[in-house]
């Protein structure tokens, strides 16, 4: 992968017009030809040098198309990785427009902030981040099930989202692996929503957490991070 770093001293500033989201799909179609999807093109600090976001990621392009750079941009003073940046820009979230009803509510003290997590029942990091979650007050946390991992992925996430408490479920299986008892029969449709909605927001990983304010994290965060971006998102 290779990685550009700018100059400090370069203006964060960027008047360089870019070319328009047909002009670059063209030029990448005429070289490329791989059908890379152009949704967005934006200046760099780079001269001669484009942001281009391509099916939920960024590369880097001249404006012929010619070139083509994959990897972070960063700024060296400050280390601020900018690609990060356009990419937390560009994936932020509509926290509002959430199916919250095909995800398991957990409220801890008065439940004020909030947050959505797409995780699976066997993904280590979303194991860790629940026990994490236990430390963490005043929050609403609506669990979205994202079979995605294994093959058992699924029936685990079933077997939770169809259990009478699903929130006891969902916390007895990550915290104690106690499995829940199978439902004979259940309307389980929200995980295949969950999958499509997952989709559409490009999640990748999980734990996937998106705040209230539409920002996002992937893995499992510290309680020191998750408690300054609840309240961040608060704000």
């Amino acid at each position: 992968m290779l990685c550009a770093a700018l100059l400090g001293a370069l203006a964060p500033a960027w008047a360089e017009t870019p070319p328009t989201v047909a002009a670059m799909q063209a030029a990448l179609d005429q070289n490329l030809g791989d059908g890379l999807s152009v949704s967005k093109v934006s200046a760099t600090p780079l001269p001669g040098i484009y942001e281009v976001y391509v099916d939920h990621k960024i590369i880097y392009a001249d404006r012929a198309g010619k070139y083509m750079l994959v990897g972070q941009l960063i700024q060296t003073q400050g280390r601020k990785n900018l690609t990060e940046a356009s990419l937390q820009a560009a994936r932020k979230t509509d926290f509002a427009s959430l199916p919250l009803a095909d995800a398991i509510k957990t409220v801890k003290g008065n439940g004020s902030r909030k947050m959505a997590i797409f995780a699976d029942p066997y993904c280590p990091f979303c194991k860790r981040l629940e026990q994490t979650l236990q430390h963490v007050d005043n929050v609403t946390i609506y669990t979205f099930l994202f079979p995605v991992l294994t093959p058992n992925s699924k029936p685990m996430s079933r077997d939770i989202w169809c259990s009478p408490n699903r929130d006891a479920a969902w916390t007895d299986w990550m915290l104690k692996q106690r499995k829940p008892q199978p439902q004979a029969s259940c309307n389980a449709g929200a995980l295949d929503s969950n999958l499509a909605l997952g989709g559409r927001l490009d999640v990748s990983a999980t734990p996937t957490i998106i705040f209230a304010n539409g920002a996002r994290m992937s893995g499992a965060q510290s309680l020191a991070t998750l408690n300054s971006a609840l309240d961040q998102a608060g704000r």
